[in-house]
């Protein structure tokens, strides 16, 4: 297997665009690459069945593909997330004066890719890289409710079958009307379900183009949550979002909507 990959990663670094040539023959990436034109051939012909490169009708040649373009700019959006987050990250836990937490999602799980740490020696221990079901946790829910409709349901459905096995209570209604609720009111909060004990809010993170690629938020003690302090907690986590939205170049519409 090992062998396989380093071949179609020598491929497909053959396929990088040089000067003012964009594609090559799979004669030509033979000659290149030292493999047999046979093994060159069927690695581009697997290749392009996963849009990983795209084949000239007229020339027959190939070039790199767009799910590696899409590939590339999320790669770079998340470090770009990673490295602006920082500093919003810093103000939160500040003003808030509680943890502060960035998370993205992969596939039907939400993941905290980084976090600065409330001034408080009672505090909240959730680990970078800690993984959990984008329909438990405010930090979650609030990518889930701004991602497309059917991508909504395939993810809700998916969870829905791993809860029922394990014997998890599920209610797809339920969930349905607290995402529609969260979208209305820009802004997710939950009580005890990662942690028990506990209270997070958190809010989106747009991109250019309006889709939901993070959520920024806090957590905490449910003793430093009392509803006389909810409103301005709530406040500078939905500024914080509103805040990361336009340091990635988000769409200014989603931030005047949901930062009011």
């Amino acid at each position: 297997m090992s062998n396989v990959l380093d071949k179609v990663i020598k491929i497909l670094k053959l396929l990088i665009p040089k000067e003012n040539t964009k594609e090559w023959g799979a004669s030509e990436l033979a000659r290149r690459s030292g493999l047999p034109v046979g093994t060159v051939h069927r690695i581009l012909l697997e290749l392009k069945k996963q849009d990983m490169v795209i084949q000239n009708d007229v020339t027959k040649k190939f070039r790199l593909g767009f799910l590696l373009i899409e590939l590339g700019f999320a790669a770079r959006e998340n470090l770009s997330i990673l490295e602006l987050a920082r500093p919003v990250l810093k103000d939160l836990a500040e003003q808030a004066q509680e943890t502060a937490h960035i998370t993205i999602q992969d596939g039907c799980d939400g993941v905290l890719i980084d976090k600065i740490e409330t001034v408080h020696q009672l505090k909240v221990v959730e680990p970078v890289g800690m993984r959990t079901p984008l329909t438990q946790g405010a930090l979650k829910k609030a990518i889930l409710a701004f991602l497309p409709p059917d991508e909504v349901n395939n993810i809700c459905q998916k969870i829905e079958k791993i809860y029922i096995k394990k014997g998890i209570p599920w209610k797809f209604s339920v969930v349905m009307e607290e995402l529609c609720s969260i979208r209305e009111s820009g802004y997710a909060i939950s009580y005890g379900e990662v942690t028990s004990g506990t209270v997070a809010i958190a809010s989106p993170v747009f991109d250019c183009n309006g889709r939901v690629v993070a959520t920024i938020g806090i957590n905490g003690p449910e003793n430093r949550f009392a509803q006389k302090e909810l409103p301005q907690k709530i406040e500078y986590v939905k500024m914080a979002g509103a805040v990361l939205t336009k340091n990635i170049g988000g769409n200014d519409r989603i931030i005047r909507r949901y930062a009011e």
